[in-house]
């Protein structure tokens, strides 16, 4: 009797390592699949960020250039429309 019930939780005590291995190996892949996916999505968040940050510089050197090279009188009608043109003050 004492032999079954030894031969009984040494095969239980298998078992438990058996999920016990299984769950720990489960959970480190979840774990694993996690930190790379926040990894990855820092990156390309600093990707998008370097992107918008050269497309603003590039937008500001071709406005630079842009007036720069234009005549007086341009610039004059055009501030003039951008005023004109501009927000509505606010109502009271």
């Amino acid at each position: 009797m004492g032999a079954l019930i030894i031969s009984f939780l040494s095969g239980l005590g298998r078992r438990f390592s058996l999920w016990v291995a299984l769950a720990a190996a489960i959970g480190f892949a979840v774990w694993v699949l996690i930190r790379r996916g926040r990894l990855e999505a820092a990156a390309q968040l600093a990707i998008r960020q370097a992107d918008a940050r050269i497309r603003s510089m590039q937008i500001s050197k071709e406005i630079r250039h842009e007036v720069q090279d234009a005549h007086r009188t341009d610039l004059d009608r055009r501030a003039d429309r951008w005023m004109r043109d501009g927000p509505a003050p606010p109502s009271k």
